[in-house]
């Protein structure tokens, strides 16, 4: 296989203008404007916040991590009243509608793990031609540097063993220049690997060896290994014949959500924009018909008004004046003469 080092935008049909939203980008700003207004319920993370266990093995990081979780719940440095949500962006094509998505001001409350490519290629002249041509991949690093510095998190969305053709020995060195080029521009620990296009062996990204001068400098969070969650839920494959459209509405998903719990959605911004195109496979299936109507047909209706409504109640917050008459002032006293 033969590798094209100039960029070839035009033979990626991703990067058509009208292809790949599904989806009203509200279908997730809605979200996350409810997360940020139950602050008392959601208790958003990113794989910085994880409790990460130093160990000579780095396979062992994660049952050691989850452990460490459960150990901060039970002591009561986690709060078992919240349900604990991680955010993570695939940025696979369409950067630009990543970008779009997170100036959105509802994701203010919404620190996401942004996984980056250090370069991208064309996936079906890839599947076609045995070549590696790299497109476009406009992204606002300025900005997404401002993110970081806000909470949010940018790793490293591996696609090396593409870029090599498949040569694992390629594929490593590739994999540790991408990073070292990145962290010439972001503050990188995590990463996470592409779906991506299969070698002649079948095996892909995420089959890459998890070496050992990675251990305690980087960490890789999801697809071929991961930290633990209560449940996962995934936008990838939109097409696949496999996925059932019935059962992915993400507004399912969240409902299902269970206080003391920790859970993982994994999205692919370029499925978000507005205007939005309509999919065929999900044409037909009631949730996304009707999301669909309401999203162009009202312009201020949330699309998650009724996953609100069952949500649980506000966990109310009691003033120390309110508990009894007479209490705030002596606990006041009590700390006035301790501080003499």
């Amino acid at each position: 296989m033969d590798m094209i080092e100039q960029p070839d935008a035009t033979s990626d049909d991703m990067l058509s203008r009208s292809s790949g939203a599904y989806f009203p980008r509200r279908y997730l700003t809605d979200l996350y404007r409810l997360v940020g207004e139950r602050a008392d319920l959601f208790e958003v993370v990113t794989y910085a916040d994880l409790p990460w266990q130093d160990g000579d093995d780095a396979e062992a990081m994660y049952p050691k991590e989850w452990a460490a979780w459960q150990a901060d719940l039970a002591a009561g440095r986690r709060d078992r009243g919240k349900i604990h949500l991680l955010v993570q962006y695939d940025v696979d094509s369409r950067p630009e509608r990543t970008l779009a998505l997170l100036r959105d001001p509802a994701h203010r409350a919404v620190p996401a793990n942004i996984m980056v490519f250090n370069r991208r290629i064309d996936r079906r002249g890839l599947m076609s031609t045995g070549e590696v041509r790299f497109t476009d991949y406009e992204i606002d690093e300025p900005y997404l540097r401002a993110l970081q510095a806000e909470g949010f998190l940018v790793g490293y969305h591996i696609n090396a063993n593409e870029q090599a053709c498949f040569d694992r020995t390629r594929a490593l060195e590739i994999l540790n220049d991408d990073i070292a080029d990145l962290r010439r521009r972001f503050s990188l620990r995590f990463m996470s690997a592409h779906g991506g296009v299969a070698g002649p062996d079948k095996l892909n990204n995420r089959d890459l060896p998890y070496e050992p001068r990675w251990h305690g400098d980087m960490i890789w969070v999801h697809n071929g290994r991961s930290p633990r969650f209560a449940a996962t839920f995934s936008d990838g494959g939109h097409n696949r014949s496999k996925i059932e459209p019935a059962d992915r509405d993400l507004r399912d998903f969240v409902q299902r959500m269970k206080p003391g719990q920790r859970y993982r959605i994994l999205l692919h911004p370029q499925y978000y924009d507005w205007p939005f195109g309509q999919s065929q496979r999900f044409t037909g299936t009631p949730w996304y018909d009707s999301m669909a109507a309401i999203a162009r047909e009202d312009g201020h209706a949330s699309l998650w008004s009724d996953v609100a409504e069952a949500l649980p109640p506000r966990r109310e917050v009691v003033a120390l004046g309110d508990i009894r008459p007479g209490f705030a002032e002596r606990v006041k006293s009590w700390w006035r003469r301790r501080a003499a």
